[in-house]
């Protein structure tokens, strides 16, 4: 048998001190290169090496931060219900990413009620703040503008006029009908005018006005193979025009709603720190 003597009991230690710091790295590194989806598998990986309950959680909650970030929310949501089993302390960075997933699935009501007790219970005044703001924004999607302006009021986020204006100039404006539009469209180009889309609407009173030409002068020559061809392109343009306009209208009530939530939120928004690891530390942006 071969005898283990002090030296090997060192390079032993230090090779178990290394590789997790190069885990760290590589999950991080890809993260920072956008590959989100594989940077949470290792974080999985991380977290299954881990005994400590506390730095199972965290490489858990980083799993679900990446898949957050991947577009995955289905699987972030999975390593949030793991990070509630293992480590009960990390409710408030739980609770957090949960409001963040469930705004991106379009669940507004799940985000309100993650947001809502930030608001309330987050002793950190960062969480507090930047729950508030997405709180107020979440209401503006709701349409409960002044629902909006009261957590604006009473939230420890700054008192920023601009957000009140935004607020005040949505609530002054009115969306656009994808019916009016659809049948606006009738008239090729005008449903796109109708939404302010002018370029759009030129492209398609052109496209189907040379659609129009063309079958005329084919069916002047009696040349009924082209009759065809432009008359299946004029449909595609012509129906395009009715869609299109319609379209155009959901286009412009989308950019009207995001104009007012980002003069809300601006940049804010929140990381983690890689440095701290293994313990799980946030960093806020406003």
């Amino acid at each position: 048998m071969r005898k283990i003597t002090l030296q090997h009991c060192i390079w032993l230690a230090l090779i178990m001190l290394v590789r997790p710091v190069a885990g760290y790295e590589l999950a991080r590194d890809l993260a920072a290169g956008g590959e989100y989806a594989q940077s949470a598998l290792e974080f999985r990986r991380l977290s299954m090496q881990e005994r400590d309950d506390e730095e199972r959680g965290t490489f858990t909650w980083l799993a679900g931060y990446a898949y957050w970030q991947a577009g995955r929310y289905w699987q972030a949501d999975r390593m949030l219900d793991r990070v509630e089993e293992i480590a009960p302390a990390l409710e408030i960075e739980t609770y957090l990413l949960r409001a963040e997933n469930s705004r991106s699935r379009r669940r507004p009501g799940e985000a309100a009620f993650y947001l809502e007790t930030l608001v309330q219970e987050a002793n950190q005044e960062s969480v507090r703040r930047l729950a508030g703001l997405r709180l107020a924004a979440v209401r503006v999607e709701d349409g409960d503008l002044d629902e909006a302006r009261k957590v604006l009021a009473s939230s420890p986020c700054d008192q920023d006029a601009d957000a009140f204006a935004a607020i005040d100039h949505y609530a002054g404006g009115r969306d656009k009908s994808p019916v009016i539009g659809g049948l606006l469209g009738l008239v090729p180009g005008l449903g796109y005018a109708y939404s302010g889309e002018y370029a759009n609407a030129l492209r398609s009173l052109i496209m189907n006005g040379l659609c129009i030409w063309g079958l005329v002068e084919f069916a002047d020559r009696e040349q009924w193979g082209g009759v065809a061809v432009v008359g299946f392109a004029g449909i595609t343009f012509y129906s395009g025009s009715i869609y299109g306009g319609a379209d155009a209208a959901v286009r412009y009530n989308r950019r009207r709603l995001e104009a007012c939530t980002h003069a809300i939120e601006k940049d804010a928004r929140f990381e983690p720190d890689f440095g701290a690891l293994p313990l799980l530390d946030l960093k806020f942006q406003f």
